[in-house]
């Protein structure tokens, strides 16, 4: 009986250990990304190409077949082609509630119709409307976060319904309508045209900084010296090509990340560059250099800029890739856009890109003016809480 107690005791020390492993291991900051800025070097010059280490092997089969599946979706006859006026928030924690910017930014925009978005309407959209797209339920179930659902949220509301996508914690400074840069978007009655009749996508810049040091990127937080804002997205059409490349990029790097990552943790930098901006910058680029001829301005501005850097001549050639990098974005003080061109056989669904004090202001970095800034659209808290230093420890390790 004694030998008995004994034996029945030592397994309750063995259990206690394993368990203090586990929750030891847990506690842990997850492994640190090769994406992190602390492993680059200054040369003391910009950089307008960045390398994500997530498309130094993708998966092209899986990307050419979600590709097809959304384009499958596209082409369903029963489905509207047209977008509505809509404004689309998400709350996906039963814990946290619509503040005052979002309710001003609802009654400062009364022509649009308004839709939060809620656990259980993003689980229906997920596992019901868009039950044909291969893998969607089981990666998006796989995010252990809030912050990583709403990233995919976001991107596949938008390019299924169009709309205005905003963050919860984004306040109006002007109605959508009102924004200056924005104007040549929407149809003037007067002269019944619009560039928005052309153009899928509509983002502004967040960050700008292509001579920023490693170590202000250690300051920031930041995963790269530019990018697109995903915290404020406009999709005049439904079905953008741009998203749907986003869409594909984002469930791509979320299935190779499970599946060579055991415990599916993800640290600040992953969350950056597998679902959120980082991704999102990528994809975009991407697709302008996939899609535009080589004579478009974005092209041409691209290589002008790289001509003294060299970073678009790979290894085996002296001549440089023609593509889109960020150097026709930097320093952006008017909106700059691309519409498709009929020479190419892949279409794009045309792009707008604001300058960074329309959606972006409110920053110290990027040549961003204040709040209060009269070039200001929207105004973003910057709240992060998502983010490792900005939570409380059990927040941060048990979600």
């Amino acid at each position: 009986m004694r030998n008995r107690c004994g034996l029945l005791s030592r397994h309750k020390y063995l259990l206690a250990a394993i368990v203090l492993i586990l929750v030891l291991y847990n506690s842990l900051p997850a492994a640190k990304s090769t994406l992190s800025p602390r492993t680059e070097q200054s040369d003391n010059r910009p950089r307008y190409l960045h390398q994500s280490t997530f498309r130094a092997n993708p998966d092209y089969d899986y990307e050419i077949a979600l590709s097809d599946a959304l384009q499958n979706i596209e082409r369903d006859p029963n489905v509207h082609p047209e977008a509505t006026d809509t404004i689309w928030q998400i709350i996906l924690s039963t814990k946290d509630q619509r503040k005052d910017d979002s309710y001003d930014f609802q009654t400062r925009n009364l022509e649009w119709n308004y839709q939060l978005v809620n656990a259980d309407w993003a689980d229906n959209f997920i596992t019901n409307t868009l039950a044909s797209l291969p893998d969607l339920a089981r990666l998006y179930k796989s995010y252990p976060h809030y912050v990583q659902r709403g990233d995919l949220l976001r991107y596949l509301i938008l390019w299924y319904y169009g709309g205005y996508y905003a963050d919860v914690d984004v306040y109006p400074a002007k109605s959508i309508k009102q924004c200056p840069t924005l104007h040549n978007i929407f149809k003037d009655p007067s002269a019944g045209t619009s560039i928005g009749s052309n153009v899928s996508l509509v983002v502004g810049v967040e960050i700008d900084e292509p001579l920023a040091s490693p170590q202000k990127m250690r300051d920031w937080h930041w995963a790269r010296r530019y990018g697109f804002l995903q915290y404020n997205i406009y999709a005049p059409q439904r079905f953008s090509p741009l998203l749907r490349e986003v869409i594909v990029r984002v469930m791509s790097h979320t299935k190779g990340h499970v599946e060579s990552h055991f415990w599916g943790k993800y640290d600040e930098m992953t969350t950056l560059e597998v679902t959120g901006p980082g991704v999102f910058t990528d994809a975009i680029l991407d697709k302008l250099s996939d899609t535009l001829p080589s004579t478009h301005p974005l092209i041409e501005k691209s290589l002008e800029a790289d001509e003294p850097l060299g970073d678009l001549v790979p290894t085996y050639s002296t001549l440089p890739v023609q593509r889109v990098t960020w150097a026709p974005f930097h320093g952006l003080t008017d909106t700059i856009c691309a519409e498709d061109s009929e020479d190419q056989p892949q279409k794009m669904g045309g792009l707008c890109v604001l300058p960074v004090n329309s959606w972006g202001n409110g920053q110290r970095h990027s040549g961003s003016e204040g709040f209060s800034s009269p070039h200001s659209c929207i105004n973003h808290r910057f709240g992060g809480t998502w983010k490792p230093w900005k939570q409380s420890w059990k927040k941060y390790l048990f979600g």
